[in-house]
């Protein structure tokens, strides 16, 4: 009986082949004369497929390997080659065969090997047509078991090589239009050939392990380019740990440095004044602990203004001296800098004068306007936040750096797609 045959001659070339596929096969293509054997009808010859091409993969037919726990066998080998633009393409499809999980296929392309079956559930919409894709303004979108597939790449290919047992009869003359949509970590393909529509479903499983069940050895093991489109980005618990982490901390500390700048008591203010005078402001520090803040307003627009100044004790002598700059320009949607610039010092307890007088100006913007105009005050117990603002810079850095992996692994997924927001 046809279904314990386990080995046979060509009846084409008299070869021996192994009969691997169980009682679905319909077809057998001898590798050694390419003849195309009916397997329904006591293997009698269809066709003879000539000057075909083996493809390069690591797989032979005969070779057994465990997906997930079922053992499939390899049957059949068929090659593909799509041309686009004077570029190509170019993978290998292995039919694969388990007793009790019927028949699948494992795929080689860009040194990925994918693990692809058959759907008999119809995804909505049932069919997305070239015409659809081409003049859609947004990615055309698929659902499948209650999964989104987002459109990922489509094209037509023909087969360059056939060889051992199939399911189906191919063909050389064949032609296959599909269309790929990619959900979170399985890939949906729409596949017409021969007037038949049909769905099939990749997932990538993993690859040191299936390499190693189908026993390929070390010289003929595929090396994988770039990142596969179902390669998705699994972190562990400890990386999403210390991602939410260093985000809480640079909200955290970035909240505590905007409470504290609001602290601090004005203690001296002077009126404002013309640039051409200075301003002479006495004021009386009594917390020599903690910071003393002054602050310089002008009237700048669309143009700087340099300040230099001079901070003198109870009996005249100089304690400090600093120059320091208001720069402000805005326009029609935008500004950039400030009316404001602050020095902070930390001064003993005592009575101090501040002496402030403006030594240069300068207009750097159309419609600009030349200071006129200055301001001086003074605030007590202003704590330092310079510190707080830098740790949540760097917090936020390393949570950035966590998200700026992901969104790089993401747009690599979909670096091989065909779709243009153009």
């Amino acid at each position: 009986m046809i279904g314990t045959l386990t080995h046979l001659n060509c009846t084409q070339c008299g070869a021996g082949l192994d009969v691997l596929g169980g009682g679905r096969v319909q077809t057998h293509i001898c590798p050694y004369c390419g003849s195309e054997l009916d397997a329904q009808d006591d293997y009698k010859v269809i066709t003879q497929f000539r000057d075909m091409e083996r493809p390069n993969t690591p797989f032979d037919i005969g070779q057994v390997g465990d997906l997930w726990g079922v053992e499939f066998t390899i049957i059949g080998t068929m090659a593909w080659t799509e041309y686009y633009a004077g570029k190509s393409w170019v993978w290998v499809d292995h039919q694969i065969y388990s007793p009790t999980h019927g028949y699948a296929w494992l795929t080689v392309e860009d040194g990925w090997v994918t693990f692809v079956r058959k759907s008999r559930d119809i995804p909505s919409p049932a069919f997305v047509s070239k015409s659809k894709i081409d003049h859609s303004e947004n990615r055309p979108v698929v659902r499948l078991g209650g999964e989104k597939f987002k459109y990922y790449a489509s094209g037509r290919a023909k087969p360059t090589y056939i060889e051992g047992e199939f399911n189906f009869r191919p063909s050389m003359d064949d032609t296959m239009d599909y269309v790929s949509f990619l959900g979170g970590e399985r890939m949906l393909d729409i596949v017409s050939s021969a007037g038949e529509r049909e769905y099939e479903v990749s997932t990538l499983p993993d690859q040191a392990a299936v390499i190693a069940s189908f026993g390929v050895t070390s010289d003929r093991r595929p090396r994988p380019r770039g990142v596969n489109p179902m390669q998705a980005v699994n972190r562990s618990p400890m990386q999403l740990y210390l991602r939410n982490l260093c985000l809480a901390a640079a909200v955290i500390s970035a909240l505590i440095g905007a409470t504290l700048l609001g602290m601090g008591k004005t203690i001296a203010e002077s009126s404002r004044t013309s640039i051409s005078g200075t301003i002479d402001l006495p004021f009386t520090v009594t917390d020599g602990g903690k910071l003393t803040q002054i602050t310089i307003w002008s009237n700048a627009y669309n143009s700087w203004a340099w300040f230099e100044a001079e901070l003198t004790d109870a009996e005249g002598e100089s304690v400090a001296e600093f120059e320091n700059g208001v720069e402000y320009y805005k326009g029609s949607d935008w500004s950039e800098g400030s009316q404001k610039t602050r020095t902070r010092l930390k001064l003993p307890e005592g009575d101090y004068r501040l002496n402030l007088s403006m030594t240069e100006s300068q207009i750097d913007w159309n419609g600009g306007r030349l200071a006129s105009q200055m301001q001086a005050s003074v605030q007590a117990g202003v704590a330092s936040t310079k510190w707080l603002f830098t740790t949540s810079i760097l917090f936020a850095l390393i949570a950035a750096y966590f998200l700026g992996g992901r969104l790089l692994h993401n747009s690599r997924r979909w670096a091989g797609s065909d779709w243009s927001d153009d």
